[in-house]
């Protein structure tokens, strides 16, 4: 199996068209074990530690199967970071995919032009043609596995299935072949329709929201701090599927409008906007608090904290931010924090 690994903090990469080039389009994902060694060399301390833990793997050699990489514009962090990629990783492909911060009429016409030069590049690259009909097959069939995600996702706030258990099918969804992926689906919706809830102890229903979260390590220890995670804003999470592309029109353009109309992130403005989905999200799936994740030196999450606090206060919605490092000691740190917070909600 070829892929071509993505490096983004918004979500916004095109599997469709990779899917169309014969590629398995995978996330690439942090691994909280590791230490930091050859990517000291290349970034300063205050470098976000996610991005840096990717970069690490990328240093030391991803998978063979891995042809590519597509990065694409989120925070400053990660948007100079392709230049240290470009110099330092060995891979034969990458492009840096430049989504813009806007989303108007002149926004779409700048991603269409980036969209069509990264088939370009792919198609010289790899001595392939794209075509359009593929894309659309593509389209199909990631719309599915969307729209089943989505229904997968309302058992977290009926009790059925875990939080964790459901960020574990979303980052299956974004590192397999999307085939296999919707056959794994389909089945699970349909032993979660035959599932009672789980009748632990009350666990307290929290919409996470914050940096990229891909460890499910993470949202084990929220259940056994007693919260269930029942609604979120993740990349590694609804952002990946809480929209469709349109298939009844041209698949370049309708990818494009597509990632431009998604419900906009933290490296995206402006921030009131992203609040009002949040604050959606907290009414409907009825939330007695929210959690703010802010990986270390994420400065976009930083920007947006003090905002997001007040308003929430405004609401009468407890909420908690925490900013820790990427690895799973700062769990146990942190497990006061948590707690406390859990007995005042």
């Amino acid at each position: 199996m070829t892929k071509i690994g993505y490096f983004d903090a918004d979500v916004v990469s095109p599997e469709e068209i990779f899917m169309a080039a014969g590629f398995t389009p995978i996330r690439l994902l942090g691994d909280p074990t590791i230490e930091y060694d050859k990517v000291n060399e290349h970034v300063p301390p205050t470098h976000c530690v996610w991005a840096k833990n990717i970069l690490e793997q990328a240093i030391r050699g991803l998978n063979s199967e891995i042809k590519g990489v597509v990065t694409s514009h989120g925070c400053d962090c990660t948007n100079r970071e392709f230049d240290i990629w470009i110099e330092t990783v060995d891979i034969d492909f990458l492009f840096y995919l430049n989504v813009p911060l806007k989303r108007d009429k002149i926004a779409l016409k700048f991603f269409l032009d980036d969209l069509r030069e990264l088939i370009s590049q792919i198609e010289d690259g790899f001595k392939i043609k794209i075509q359009s009909e593929k894309i659309k097959e593509s389209i199909k069939l990631t719309n599915q596995i969307r729209r089943l995600l989505k229904e997968i996702s309302e058992y977290r706030s009926r009790m059925i299935l875990k939080g964790s258990e459901f960020h574990e099918l979303v980052k299956l969804s974004q590192t397999n072949d999307k085939n296999y992926v919707l056959d794994i689906l389909k089945k699970k919706l349909k032993e979660l329709k035959n599932k009672a809830p789980f009748t632990e102890k009350k666990m307290k229903r929290i919409l996470l929201t914050g940096s990229i979260i891909d460890d499910t390590e993470f949202l084990i220890f929220l259940e056994d701090k007693g919260f269930q995670v029942v609604a979120d804003d993740l990349c590694i999470g609804s952002r990946y599927f809480w929209n469709t592309i349109e298939e009844d029109k041209d698949p370049i353009v309708a990818i494009a409008e597509y990632h431009l109309s998604k419900p906009l992130y933290s490296t995206k403005m402006p921030s009131y906007e992203r609040f009002e989905f949040l604050k959606d999200l907290a009414g409907n799936y009825e939330v007695d608090g929210i959690i703010n994740i802010a990986m270390k030196f994420c400065e976009p999450m930083l920007y947006d904290h003090p905002y997001m606090n007040k308003k929430f206060k405004e609401l009468e919605i407890p909420y908690l931010f925490i900013e820790m490092s990427y690895n799973r000691e700062q769990y146990k740190q942190l497990s006061t924090r948590f707690e406390a917070f859990e007995e005042i909600i």
